[in-house]
């Protein structure tokens, strides 16, 4: 496992980063401990979730997992999302995000995280009480770094000159959704972080599974149980980027050049994203233990040039001929990007 500087900082985190938004839904919390126990033992320092995930069950069991190993651990969440029925329990004004952090503190049983994290942009709060909030909550000692979420580059833009304008704490990092089959972040968000010393910390590098080959001819592996099943809250998420058949025949390609090279489609899935200079992490998900051995069996396999190459030329031709758009925060009169942002907070 190597461990890299997050964007501009001098914060060491491991490039494997353990994605727990299932711990405490799909996944229990016993086979959570396993999972991070095991993700630990192989070198992992880094852990990402969110107030949202489980509906904050998420953050309860990373907090079990911390709490005799709090030093070691490289810990981040975000905050944005619904929590109450009220009109200020949603969004990243200063109320929301001072109780949101204290909520999460005490889920997580700690006092403080490495990393706070806006889940989603708010378009109804101006980015610079925004900003404000999140440089309060650095001054207080409840976190050390801050970092964003599902941001676009004109948004990160946006904040990053706020923050410079008035003085405060910048943005250490970003997570975007990014893999072979979703490329979007390439246009403006990577430039952007890359001239910035913006830390990227990918999702989705598998595109939920759908890479691997699971899913065939548009039925899902299991009706219940995995990131397409009904019972997992964004499955329509990614059946509304990937279900289509430009997506299914990129898939069957891919799959295709790891058996010509004779590398695993995780190992090649996964490499295709570290292979770009923006990426810093890759959060990866594991609904089960046998799924993480996979994962970090698959990060250390050697993986040849040419199936890179051969990857990057099936996703150029997807780039040019999907039948989705991108999924951006900041066109809430698209029914179809609304949607799917509130997907994105569920990630």
């Amino acid at each position: 496992m190597e461990y890299v500087r997050l964007g501009g900082t001098g914060l060491k985190v491991s490039e494997y980063c353990i994605g727990a938004d299932n711990f405490g839904g799909q996944t229990s919390a016993e086979d959570s401990l396993r999972i991070m126990s095991a993700a630990f033992d192989g070198g992992v320092n880094f852990i990402d979730t969110a107030n949202s995930y489980c509906d904050g069950l998420s953050e309860e069991n990373v907090g079990r997992f911390i709490k005799t190993r709090r030093s070691e651990v490289v810990l981040a969440t975000k905050g944005k999302s619904q929590v109450g029925p009220n009109p200020n329990d949603v969004g990243v004004n200063k109320k929301y995000v001072m109780q949101a952090i204290d909520d999460s503190l005490k889920r997580l049983g700690t006092d403080y995280v490495d990393l706070y994290q806006i889940h989603s942009p708010d378009p109804t709060t101006p980015i610079e009480e925004t900003v404000e909030a999140y440089n309060d909550i650095v001054r207080t000692g409840k976190a050390r770094y801050i970092g964003v979420s599902n941001f676009s580059g004109p948004e990160l833009v946006e904040a990053l000159w706020a923050q410079d304008k008035n003085g405060l704490t910048k943005f250490s990092s970003v997570q975007p959704r990014y893999n072979l089959l979703y490329r979007e972040a390439e246009r403006e968000l990577f430039p952007v972080c890359l001239d910035q010393g913006v830390g990227v910390m990918v999702y989705s590098p598998q595109a939920g599974g759908f890479l691997l080959g699971k899913h065939r001819n548009f039925t899902a592996e299991m009706p219940q149980g995995g990131r397409y099943s009904d019972d997992f809250r964004a499955a329509n998420f990614y059946k509304t980027t990937y279900w289509n058949e430009q997506s299914f025949d990129a898939m069957e390609k891919f799959i295709g050049v790891t058996e010509k090279y004779g590398v695993s489609p995780i190992s090649l899935a996964l490499k295709w994203v570290r292979s770009n200079p923006a990426v810093s992490v890759c959060i990866v998900g594991a609904r089960t233990l046998e799924q993480l051995q996979q994962n970090l069996a698959a990060w250390e396999e050697e993986v040849p040039a040419e199936a890179i190459a051969e990857a990057t030329a099936i996703g150029d031709y997807l780039w040019d001929n999907a039948p989705w758009k991108p999924q951006m925060h900041n066109t809430p009169a698209q029914p179809v990007a609304a949607t799917k942002a509130v997907g994105l907070e569920a990630l």
